[in-house]
């Protein structure tokens, strides 16, 4: 079988990453596209996968949204049509459910949040089958104009951390010192067009330096934009795309403004922290109701929270066991394709 898979987010190689092993080392044959955007191809590198760039992100401009996502919709068009693949793949890549219809490929869309609306409202009518988490309401999915669905229990993130061992270099590669408390920040995803806020992020960082001298911050930044506004903090910021599913493993603390690196932190044992100041994903409430991660816009609850975690007093461990009974998406994707392919 030809499998195309069509990344256009640095979470997506993380998911990804297994499966594309997996399905090469059956035999198949498997082209993988991404874009340039962030560290993305860069990270593409890290992991060994070869991958054809096609196009490039449109940043928050509506205007230049549709304009770069029409580009690389003609430029994946061409590509596909000489390819012939037997079924496209992606995880929320707008780009492929519409290039795949319009080729008549089958098509299946992994989805692991339901707040991207607009978007889904391109994607999801064009695309032959859903895998989602059952989190996310069928109902919603429906609505949509779904066409096939699929769910599991439990989140996307989880494979993120199939045939993953942690590397203990990443802390030297980050020039972090021994001895002292690792907390990683990551700001809102400003550049999405859900997103119409100020960073929140800055205040809180802020507040746990002033309040304690053992802490070194790792702060994992979405753009230049971010890199200024908080280079006035005393912060670790990666020149080069950095190993954050084994920096997890060291850290004592993850605090997030997103969404998807605070579910894959808190599955990778990190206690976690959500300041996420949209409407939580359908997912992340149900990492909070486990009690495997926390929520909060309020600043002060917020520091408290962050002293307990670095003093050892508060910990998310007693909420992780409930990891082991999540499903594999994988299953469902492996059992669309067989279904679906030509």
């Amino acid at each position: 079988m030809k499998i195309w898979i069509d990344l256009t987010s640095l979470p997506h190689i993380h998911f990804f990453r297994a499966f594309i092993k997996n399905m090469g080392s059956a035999g198949n044959d498997v082209l993988v596209t991404s874009r340039e955007f962030g560290m993305m191809n860069d990270i593409l590198d890290k992991n060994g996968i070869d991958y054809v760039s096609v196009g490039s992100h449109g940043g928050k401009d509506l205007e230049s949204k549709l304009v770069k996502s029409s580009a690389r919709i003609s430029e994946l068009a061409k590509l596909i049509s000489r390819e012939k693949p037997d079924i496209g793949l992606s995880k929320h890549s707008v780009e492929c459910a519409r290039v795949s219809f319009g080729l008549g490929i089958p098509s299946i869309m992994v989805m692991d949040h339901e707040t991207a609306n607009a978007a889904m409202r391109l994607m999801v009518p064009l695309t032959g089958h859903i895998v989602a988490p059952k989190a996310i309401p069928l109902k919603y999915l429906t609505h949509l104009g779904a066409q096939g669905v699929s769910q599991f229990y439990g989140v996307c993130e989880l494979a993120h951390f199939y045939d993953f061992k942690p590397k203990d270099d990443v802390l030297e590669e980050l020039g972090l010192r021994k001895g002292r408390k690792i907390v990683i920040a990551r700001s809102e995803p400003m550049l999405s067009a859900h997103n119409d806020h100020e960073s929140r992020l800055y205040g809180v960082l802020e507040g746990i330096l002033k309040s304690r001298d053992d802490v070194d911050i790792v702060f994992i930044p979405r753009g230049e934009s971010d890199t200024g506004k908080f280079s006035k903090l005393d912060l670790f910021v990666p020149e080069e795309s950095v190993d954050t599913l084994s920096l997890y493993s060291f850290a004592n603390l993850m605090i997030g403004a997103g969404s998807c690196m605070n579910r894959e932190a808190s599955i990778g044992g990190c206690p976690t922290i959500s300041i996420c100041p949209d409407k939580l994903p359908a997912v992340d409430r149900l990492l909070i109701s486990k009690g495997v991660m926390w929520h909060s816009l309020d600043k002060e609850r917020i520091l408290r929270m962050a002293t307990d975690v670095l003093a050892g007093k508060m910990s998310n461990g007693s909420g992780m066991d409930v990891i082991d009974d999540f499903g594999d998406p994988y299953v469902m994707i492996n059992e669309a394709m067989r279904r679906m392919a030509r």
